[in-house]
């Protein structure tokens, strides 16, 4: 196994760059998601983040790739699915609605267009790692590309620490919680399990499964993040996540069907 990829590696540019390139795509998703939400509700950027599952196919079918008529249907299941999923915590009827949030989900703000560009990017990423996968190892092309978002985030970081300096803040505004063992442990967790494993098997799974797919099947981590809030915080899902949850599984079978 080891020297079929060294064979693709010696007929490709080199791993670096592909690593830096999917570095780029996944820090774009992340960084534009994440600003986003400064001007976004939260019920709203969720639904608009998993408009990937759309965009995903979109982009494969204009790199001339052949969309089944089965992974088509599975995206419409699974982005019926998202929104049951992500409205089902609305605000109700009977609630006091502030005015500033009426005015700001009547219409497209620059947080629905930032939050859709990161959609756009997460799914460049989802399908460029479909085309690289086969050509690197896991471990080498994560771990770089791991690098240059430490990289990446780095530099950001160090803007925003400066323009928090120039502005007359300190350092602690960026983050009061610093101090916080619970929340270190809690990063350790991120960056080890949903982080680094995570990406590990991706990349192992995407050998084989096309990009449209992948989406479509990583849409099932709402279904999961249900289960886990039962199992560890006694929260029970709405009838409306269950029946989002139902077209979520239901769209990833009809995705996978050959």
């Amino acid at each position: 196994a080891s020297s079929s990829v060294e064979e693709d590696e010696s007929n490709d540019r080199p791993m670096w760059l592909a690593a830096a390139e999917l570095a780029f795509w996944n820090c774009g998703a992340q960084g534009l998601i994440n600003a986003g939400l400064l001007f976004s509700p939260a019920a709203r950027a969720s639904f608009l983040t998993q408009t990937s599952v759309v965009i995903t196919p979109l982009i494969s079918a204009m790199a001339g790739e052949t969309i089944q008529s089965s992974v088509w249907g599975g995206c419409a299941l699974a982005l019926v699915g998202l929104f049951l999923i992500s409205t089902s915590s609305s605000v109700d009827s009977s609630s006091v609605i502030d005015s500033s949030i009426v005015a700001t989900t009547s219409s497209i703000n620059q947080g629905d267009v930032m939050i859709l560009l990161g959609a756009l990017s997460w799914s460049t990423y989802i399908f460029r790692t479909s085309q690289i996968a086969n050509k690197y190892s896991e471990l080498n092309l994560q771990f770089t590309k791991t690098a240059f978002l430490a990289g990446m985030y780095g530099l950001w970081f160090l803007s925003e620490a400066l323009a928090t300096l120039k502005s007359g803040g300190t350092l602690l505004q960026l983050w009061s919680g610093f101090q916080s063992i619970p929340v270190w442990i809690l990063l350790a967790y991120s960056a080890v399990g949903p982080g680094a494993i995570a990406d590990l098997l991706q990349q192992q799974g995407q050998k084989d499964v096309t990009a449209s797919e992948s989406n479509i099947i990583l849409c099932m981590e709402s279904i999961f993040a249900a289960v886990c809030a039962f199992t560890l915080l006694g929260e029970v899902s709405s009838i409306k996540e269950v029946i989002g949850g139902l077209f979520i599984v239901v769209a990833a079978i009809l995705a996978s069907k050959q």
